[in-house]
């Protein structure tokens, strides 16, 4: 082999080793960048998975408290105690710290929301709950701590919590769907006592001195305005059906329209007798105002009562009352037998009404 054929061989040799070296080093640099890719995606994926499930635990805390506190009782059960419940039944390791809960309530029980925190607005007005949920292991620490994170961010990376918020407000209905029967305001004053007495809701049993009569048309009727027995002339406080199943779409911020006539139409006859043997608790539009006559009647909504029927006695319709068995309306007189109480309406597209007892939940945080 001559030197020039040597030579050559070496610098072949040379350049396999290099080039040997340079794959072997792009390969660690590939593993590692991969590992670091994993680390991260463990991670992350770790996380969004704590923040989910804290999310879920603070968005049932809020609506728990919520429909807690607009019962009867109000917030009277420890708020804190069914937040820690309801986060931590929502967490795969069945432990949640709850950093916080606060809000606004009629009866000053709930503390009040700082101006900083998971929302920066606080509601100026109205009843809310706001439950801040945040990581908590089984230890007891509130870090989840880095699986592979520290291949990338270094030693000095100790992992990180998660923080999830949910708020939720609760009042009387401002928009929703009831019966296509209205009251007055003065009748539902009368009825409650200014608002101040309420019968338990079904399924509770309940005595027959909690049964209140209203009067379509008649005698007996102290809130009758006009020779009819009723406050608007012609009307008798049925409402144009805009279901079909004798209920009507009615918002605050609107009129709703009268259906004249003394009769019942045959669907609010089935619907009525439906609720008496159901005992369902019925939304009921209450108006402040009214105008129009007859066919042009129409009525100005205050808020939504929550009501129980009874019994009734409409013209071709006469269904004694199921608490007592005795038919209070007599003669010609057009009447609806039932109860008021306090019960949560699902039918609510919208909060902002006087609470004349029909109370909604909506989650706006």
């Amino acid at each position: 082999m001559s030197r020039l054929s040597a030579h050559l061989d070496r610098i072949r040799t040379a350049d396999g080793e290099r080039g040997a070296v340079t794959t072997l080093v792009a390969a660690l640099l590939a593993v590692g960048l991969l590992l670091g890719m994993g680390a991260l995606v463990i991670d992350s994926g770790q996380l969004f998975g704590e923040r989910a499930e804290l999310q879920s635990g603070a968005d049932a805390a809020a609506l728990a408290i919520a429909q807690t506190c607009a019962g009867a009782t109000g917030c009277m059960i420890d708020p804190y105690a069914t937040a820690v419940r309801y986060a931590g039944a929502n967490a795969t390791d069945g432990t949640a710290a709850v950093p916080g809960v606060c809000g606004r309530d009629a009866g000053g029980l709930l503390a009040a929301c700082p101006v900083s925190g998971c929302f920066a607005d606080v509601p100026t007005t109205g009843n809310f709950v706001e439950v801040r949920a945040a990581t908590r292991r089984p230890d007891g620490s509130t870090v989840l701590p880095p699986v592979f994170g520290r291949i990338l961010l270094g030693e000095s990376y100790d992992g990180r919590g998660v923080l999830a918020c949910a708020r939720v407000a609760w009042g009387g209905p401002r928009a929703a769907t009831g019966l296509g029967l209205t009251m007055s305001l003065c009748e539902w004053q009368v009825a409650t006592t200014g608002g101040t007495v309420f019968a338990p809701a079904p399924p509770a049993t309940v005595p027959g001195s909690v049964e209140r009569v209203l009067r379509l048309h008649g005698t007996g009727n102290a809130c009758a305005g006009g020779p009819s027995g009723w406050d608007l002339p012609g009307g008798f406080g049925w409402l144009e059906d805009s279901t079909g199943h004798c209920e009507t779409q009615v918002d605050v911020a609107g009129t709703y329209r009268d259906n004249s006539g003394v009769s019942a139409s045959h669907t609010c006859q089935t619907a009525l007798a439906q609720a008496v043997t159901n005992r369902t608790t019925t939304l009921v539009p209450v108006y402040d105002g009214a105008g129009g006559t007859g066919n042009t009647g129409f009525y100005h909504l205050r808020g939504f009562a929550s009501f129980v029927i009874t019994g009734f006695a409409l013209p071709g319709a006469n269904t004694p009352s199921v608490l007592t068995g005795a038919k209070p309306c007599k003669g010609s007189d057009k009447c609806v037998y039932g109860y008021f109480t306090r019960d949560l309406v699902t039918t609510a597209t919208a909060l902002g009404a006087p609470d004349l007892g029909a109370t909604a939940v909506q989650v706006i945080g």
